[in-house]
């Protein structure tokens, strides 16, 4: 008997982690144009986007050189600075129109029947919304190991969770080689 019920909940957990996988899975569920993509702030405010990675110095535990800076950060006030970040790029149109169209047209397939594990949040990485005068307006800040943002808004996200959404987000930052918090952590 004990052989039994050991073998029916094995296969229900095993069943219930294929489905919360196949469900949890990123599809495009709506069709938000460009457009209609861009109106949304901080894009609608932006005159450039940056990418940057942040790499702490050697008394900082890792991530929270980050965290610091960005809490420190005067929206509207402060000026880019490049000198400030281990790398930086600036997206190009289309690099923007893929960013958001992953922030605003993916989610999952169907809602997930359970969250996946929650590591330390360490960022590395951030996204930077500057103004016609290189100010920044805005910024996600992102830790891709543990698959967790902070931004500076309420109304800026990455979208709905989905399970591949941090990879697809991570790909715009290897396209631009940015490869600390990508492919190189320490």
């Amino acid at each position: 008997m004990r052989k039994f019920l050991f073998l029916i909940l094995l296969l229900a957990q095993n069943s219930f982690s294929q489905s919360y996988e196949k469900n949890a899975k990123c599809v495009r569920t709506k069709n938000l144009s460009e457009q209609q993509r861009l109106n949304q702030f901080p894009f609608s405010k932006s005159s450039q986007i940056k990418i940057i990675s942040f790499k702490d110095n050697l008394e900082e535990v890792s991530g929270q050189g980050l965290i610091k800076h960005t809490h420190s950060i005067k929206l509207g006030k402060d000026v880019f600075n490049p000198e400030l970040y281990n790398e930086t790029a600036t997206l190009t149109s289309e690099q923007i129109n893929k960013l958001t169209d992953i922030i605003f047209n993916f989610t999952y397939k169907k809602m997930p029947y359970a969250a996946e594990d929650i590591k330390c949040y360490m960022p590395r990485n951030a996204v930077l919304f500057l103004d016609a005068d290189n100010r920044i307006i805005g910024y996600l800040e992102i830790c891709f190991s543990c698959k967790h943002f902070r931004s500076s808004d309420k109304r800026l996200s990455i979208g709905e969770y989905c399970s591949t959404k941090y990879d697809m987000l991570k790909s715009i930052f290897e396209n631009v080689n940015i490869k600390y918090g990508i492919s190189e952590i320490e």
